[in-house]
């Protein structure tokens, strides 16, 4: 994390990095997600097919009542066979013998007067019902045809009901002297059901075939983009590891320097300078001798607490727990008082350790340079298949429009932080406490981590 950042733990940081996913888990969740969506269109076309079919077996059935009309009764239809006489009864055997059957079971003509002017019903010749408004217009337009499921309810249709339901088309036809009529038939829907049926049972294997090949298609597809998504994650994680990497060595290499170089000089220049201050036979040189040197003594203190702060020097070998008292000891110098608690973790993996430490650091620095805190608490403890890592402090407490401004900069630490914790499967989160002061909270997986009693160091 760059120090220039202000308060980058101020926030949640960000939790939108994703973990690395199996390409078979990946490739399942899509066609699965897949068979759900084809499943509930395939469903859809099926209902508006069979639809589609009832609407084309009425039609059908308006076909029907249209030929029987013109071509069957057409021919016999005049004004003679409208009243009692052979033109009647010729024109009542054709109906008997080539119109009712299966799929027509009763014959209406009516006049404009709603008068029936033949059925092959005779009980019905002669009675009169008004005719709906639809029918008039069916009757004043002729060759326009209408259907409608019978209503066995109506006066009119009382002696249809022993016919169960039934389906009433009705069409305008005409006499040779221009006399206007309504040809009506009554075909039972069950015939319309069955042909609806057939239809759609003949072209639902086509639709289900479609959307099987479709969803088959999907697979291979699918796993490239998968195995494409996998890839430029393993990229992704592999360049964030380097840049991690790099930067340790760069801290390691910074703090070997300061160790080696300035911390050195500069503790051997206080010595030097109590020595001095001891030979001195001049009262003022002596005391700002000494005085200097113990403000060496204590800036050589400062820097071998930010040595520690910058990387742990032996964290692997003197394990998680010490680093951590090490760590939490350069707040101790800045007057914070400072509590670790450690579970037992010796037998943690290098990634996982490195990673607490990394978390810890980051919590540490912000707490020493933004929070102006006097008691902080360092936590690692474990909560189910999880170890948890809790940073706490009590001082001004959260910052997001500096933390903004400091992203708008290019701050990256804490991103690359985040990405690093969700890429083992871990979370991180950085917010208020209730009681005041900031809480950060880092979780991964806790492999093969012993579940001992806590070591306490109070500080």
């Amino acid at each position: 994390m760059s120090d220039r950042e202000p308060h980058p733990d101020r926030v949640l940081a960000r939790p939108e990095r994703l973990r690395s996913v199996s390409v078979p888990a990946a490739v399942a969740t899509f066609l699965i997600a897949g068979f759900v969506v084809l499943a509930i269109v395939g469903l859809m076309l099926a209902l508006a097919q069979r639809k589609a079919a009832t609407a084309e077996a009425i039609r059908d059935a308006r076909t029907v009542t249209n030929l029987e009309a013109t071509d069957v009764v057409g021919p016999l239809l005049n004004d003679e066979a409208l009243v009692a006489g052979p033109a009647r009864d010729a024109l009542d055997r054709v109906v008997r013998d080539r119109v009712l059957g299966t799929h027509i079971v009763r014959i209406k003509i009516w006049d404009e007067n709603g008068t029936i002017v033949y059925s092959d019903d005779k009980a019905l010749i002669g009675q009169r019902f008004p005719l709906p408004a639809d029918e008039l217009e069916a009757l004043r337009h002729t060759g326009r045809t209408a259907a409608e499921v019978s209503n066995l309810e109506e006066a009119e249709n009382r002696d249809e009901r022993q016919f169960g339901k039934l389906l009433q088309v009705y069409l305008g036809v005409q006499t040779p002297s221009g006399k206007r009529l309504l040809f009506e038939t009554y075909q039972p829907y069950e015939v319309i059901t069955v042909s609806s049926r057939r239809m759609w049972r003949n072209s639902l294997p086509v639709l289900i075939g479609g959307l099987a090949l479709l969803y088959l298609v999907q697979a291979p597809l699918a796993y490239r983009m998968a195995r494409r998504l996998k890839r430029s994650q393993d990229e992704r994680e592999a360049l964030l590891l380097a840049s991690l990497a790099a930067s340790d060595r760069e801290r390691a290499t910074i703090a070997a320097d300061l160790h080696d170089g300035v911390v050195q000089g500069l503790a051997g220049a206080s010595f030097s300078l109590s020595a001095a201050a001891e030979r001195s036979s001049d009262a003022d040189t002596a005391a700002t001798a000494a005085t200097t040197a113990k403000d060496l003594r204590r800036w050589v203190r400062e820097l071998r607490s930010l040595v520690v702060t910058i990387t742990p020097p032996t964290l692997h070998a003197q394990g998680l727990a010490t680093s951590l008292r090490d760590l939490a000891a350069t707040l101790e110098v800045r007057g914070i008082s400072t509590t670790v608690e450690v579970q037992d973790t010796d037998e943690l993996d290098f990634d996982t350790e490195t990673l607490l430490y990394r978390g810890a650091q980051e919590a540490v620095r912000n707490v020493v340079r933004h929070a102006d805190a006097s008691t902080a608490s360092v936590r690692v403890r474990r909560e189910g298949d999880q170890l948890v890592l809790v940073v706490r402090d009590d001082g001004r407490g959260i910052d997001t429009a500096a933390t903004a401004s400091a992203r708008s900069r290019g701050s990256v630490g804490l991103e690359l932080l985040t990405a690093l914790v969700t890429s083992q499967g871990g979370s991180l989160t950085v917010g208020p406490r209730p009681t005041g002061g900031t809480e950060f909270c880092l979780s991964v997986p806790a492999a093969a981590v012993p579940a001992t009693a806590s070591d306490e160091d109070p500080r």
